[in-house]
Parts: structure tokens; sequence; C-alpha cells
């Protein structure tokens, strides 16, 4: 009996461990302080609630922000019950470009959260979300999401 439940429970976590594998993600948005690029990969689904998963990404801010490169932690695809829609939060870091004063150079730490859904019928999606940068200040963003 233990052997069954042994290879059960092996097969099943092969299985999760499949399909997380084919989670990537990428995307741009329209910021209130520029634009943003983000690529992504699901590492581990939690049962019931999300998936976690990696993100990084490449900015550029407009006025004296410059360029910025971030990585972070995410959980996404948390179920709004009653909609079609998923939330998602991350948290990283982040590295600015020196700007013409240099007064958001450096590292930083950055907190984002939004909503996501899906166009259509395809891979297609859109977000829209709030981001704090401790170098950049508070954003909104609106933009589209290829999921595979």
């Amino acid at each position: 009996m233990q052997k069954h439940t042994s290879i059960t429970v092996f097969t099943a976590a092969l299985l999760l461990i499949s399909s997380v594998q084919a989670a990537l993600w990428g995307g741009a948005d329209l910021r209130t302080n520029g634009l943003d690029l983000h690529v992504g990969k699901s590492l581990l689904a939690v049962p019931i609630l999300a998936t976690a998963g990696v993100e990084g990404g490449l900015g550029y801010s407009t006025g004296n922000s410059g360029k910025q490169v971030h990585v972070g932690v995410t959980l996404r695809d948390i179920n709004l019950p009653f909609s079609s829609t998923d939330a998602y939060v991350s948290t990283g870091v982040s590295y600015h470009t020196a700007t013409k004063n240099g007064s958001s150079n450096g590292l930083g730490l950055y907190t984002e959260g939004g909503v996501s859904g899906n166009l259509l019928s395809g891979p297609l999606g859109w977000r829209a979300g709030i981001r704090s940068d401790s170098k950049t200040g508070l954003s909104a963003g609106i933009g589209v999401e290829v999921k595979f």
C-alpha cells in the first residue's frame, strides 16, 4: 500500500512540475512615469490560491528617473471570485541608471499589485497595476501581456 501511495504522489508532483514549467509570460505597460517591458516564469503552483514565479523587466521613465532594470518574485493568477479577472502582487529590487541630477540612481526596492485578464480567447491578455518604487515613487500602468 505504501509503494502505491508513493508512486501516486510522485506522478502527481511530476505532472504539476511539467505544467508549471510551461507557464511563461511577457508584456509591455504604459505607465504614468514611462514605459515598462516585463517577462516572467512560473516556478510553483500554490494549490487553490495562485502561481508563484519570478519576473524581470526593463523600464524607461520620463522626467528625471532615467532607465531601470528590475527583478523580483511574483504571486499571480490569484483568482477573484465571480469574475474572469485575476490579481497579482510582486516585490523585488530595481537598479536605476544615473540621471541628469543623480537623484534616483542606484538600487531600490519595488512592490507592485494589480489585476489581469484575457483578451478574447487566445494567449493575449491585459493587465493594470500600481507600483511603488523607492527611487521613482508611485506609478500606475496598463498594458498587454502574452501568456504561454
